[in-house]
């Protein structure tokens, strides 16, 4: 009787070590597998269309076609003010950009990081005035996310290299 115990406690806990251990190899290959899948070198050439579709719309003052290359939740947090959020906002955002001057931006991606639904790049970016002298350059980071089967910009960070302009002198 004990031997059968025995036999039955050995089963059970062969069966279960067996089972949990096909649980974290099914769990771990379906990562791998989707890690696979995701082609970088894709999302990064869909990110480059999508920023020359920004960049050739900006430059030509069409902000209605820039902003949308903008996700429907998206925030565009540009130094020194307050985020603007959602494509009416960064709309009006874009807009005083360019009527301060702002004659021609160049976007080029670094680096990609993500998978098939959100997107990290790190971005070089520089802008020129109507004349084609450079104004500024930087860098960015910016989420992308899939949205209706295109990537759109969700959050869009940026500074500038250049120092600080120094205040103006006091009175």
């Amino acid at each position: 009787m004990r031997k059968s115990l025995n036999f039955i406690k050995s089963t059970i806990v062969s069966v279960t070590a067996t089972t949990l251990l096909l649980v974290l190899v099914s769990c771990n290959s379906s990562k791998k597998e989707k890690e696979a899948t995701f082609d970088k070198v894709a999302a990064m050439q869909a990110i480059e269309k999508e920023n020359k579709i920004f960049t050739d719309a900006f430059n030509k003052g069409d902000t209605i076609n820039a902003v949308n290359g903008y996700a429907a939740d998206a925030k565009f947090m540009p130094p020194n003010q307050k985020a603007a959020s959602g494509r009416k906002d960064i709309q009006s955002t874009l807009a005083g950009f360019i009527k301060a001057g702002a004659g021609g931006l160049s976007i080029k991606p670094v680096e990609v990081w993500g998978d098939e639904n959100m997107l990290t790049v790190e971005e070089e970016w520089s802008m020129t005035d109507k004349d084609g002298k450079e104004v500024d350059r930087g860098k960015a980071l910016e989420l992308w996310k899939m949205e209706d089967g295109k990537w759109k910009l969700f959050r869009d960070i940026f500074n500038s290299d250049l120092p600080c302009m120094a205040p103006p002198p006091s009175k």
